[in-house]
């Protein structure tokens, strides 16, 4: 049966999304079922990309975008829905699939007729409900209500739903009144084999200590917080290392900044092997990969304390957790890690520890393929 089981596989293009279909693509590769993986925005039609382009368009005004009163985000949902759908059609044209799975759930707001022939597994990191209770102003929550909608449609379709988190998870049961069997709590994971655990014990504390931050959104993720916590506090005894793909203008000699950094590569193990602590005190998270890679290498974390990451960071035993935006806070705790090197080892080990049992990517591949065969055999009967 598994040689006759196909996967289309389709996942957003965003810099932690695409890292966890690169991992799903080498997984697979050496499965015995065939799993097609792509990202939503590859082999981009011209027209497909010029009504994506206009529907991803912000309008330059703060209080607007603030609020979503321009609705940009269903609006740059249904373009990535739109991508989606005519990435499906291209690939079922020449290829019958067994199973459909998509991460996230807007990829599946235009496929609820493709998801009622193809049993459909959805993925999703968080609910545009539980987006909303995390947006700035939530007078202005109704804004989210499109996108609410067109969601409990897709859950409604799938066969099959898997969050990355039991936040997520318990927000898809009480909020969207779906079925508890329905839904999955299953993390993404760390390639293990390849982000090996790095022994800082006999690092000379004559280097400078170096802190590590990666995040695709700067601001969002707690960048500009950890820059001029830095900058104001550390430059004497610290090198601060920012991978990014926004432009981020810092001329200290101990700020480097790195752009296009790929998951997975010779130059982004480097930087994780190097660090000695992974800074990241995001205002708003759906997951954080960043956070398992971090821990897998063996470094404490920093990051803000939401529902979601005390899921993967477990505050005092792997690293700690601040209020977002508190950069007193922050600059207390990577202080507290410069100042006691046994404290920071331990909690790098505990880290690695918790990732072998949790979040092992191939650990975690192999349920989802489970999955898919339950799928596939369940569509034949």
């Amino acid at each position: 049966m598994g040689s006759n089981l196909t996967v289309l596989a389709i996942t957003e293009s965003s810099m932690g999304h695409k890292t966890s279909s690169v991992r799903m693509s080498k997984y697979f590769a050496l499965s015995c079922i065939q799993v097609d993986v792509y990202c939503d925005n590859q082999d981009k039609e011209v027209l497909v990309r010029v009504i994506n382009k206009l529907l991803s368009f912000r309008i330059p005004i703060k209080f607007i975008d603030d609020r979503n009163l321009d609705f940009f985000r269903i609006r740059a949902q249904l373009g990535y829905a739109l991508l989606t759908r005519r990435l499906i059609d291209r690939k079922t044209k020449h290829k019958k699939y067994n199973v459909l799975y998509m991460h996230t759930q807007p990829l599946a707001f235009l496929a609820l007729d493709v998801m009622k022939k193809i049993p459909t597994v959805v993925s999703i990191d968080m609910t545009n409900v539980q987006a909303s209770i995390e947006g700035k102003h939530h007078k202005y929550n109704w804004t989210y209500s499109p996108n609410i909608f067109m969601e409990k449609l897709v859950y409604n379709h799938a066969t099959k739903i898997i969050t990355l988190t039991d936040w997520a998870r318990n927000s898809v049961i009480n909020d969207y009144g779906i079925h508890p069997d329905k839904v999955k709590h299953l993390p993404p994971g760390v390639d293990t084999k390849l982000v090996v655990f790095t022994n800082r014990e006999n690092r000379s504390r004559q280097v400078p200590y170096n802190l590590l931050f990666i995040g695709g959104d700067f601001k969002r993720k707690g960048g500009e917080d950890v820059l001029d916590v830095f900058l104001k506090n550390f430059t004497d005894k610290a090198i601060l290392h920012i991978v990014t793909s926004e432009s981020v203008k810092c001329e200290h000699p101990n700020v480097r900044i790195y752009s296009n950094v790929q998951a997975y590569t010779p130059e982004w193990l480097d930087l994780y092997q190097q660090a000695d602590a992974f800074v990241m005190p995001s205002y708003a998270e759906a997951f954080g990969l960043v956070f398992i890679e971090a821990m897998a290498s063996g470094l404490p974390v920093i990051a803000s304390k939401l529902v979601q990451t005390t899921e993967i960071v477990k505050d005092g035993e792997t690293g700690f957790l601040i209020p977002a935006g508190d950069r007193e806070a922050l600059a207390n705790k990577i202080q507290t890690l410069i100042d006691n090197p046994s404290l920071s080892l331990a909690m790098g080990k505990r880290a690695r520890q918790i990732v072998e049992s949790d979040f092992d990517s191939d650990k975690n591949f192999q349920v989802l393929e489970s999955i898919f065969r339950e799928l596939s055999a369940a569509n034949k009967q």
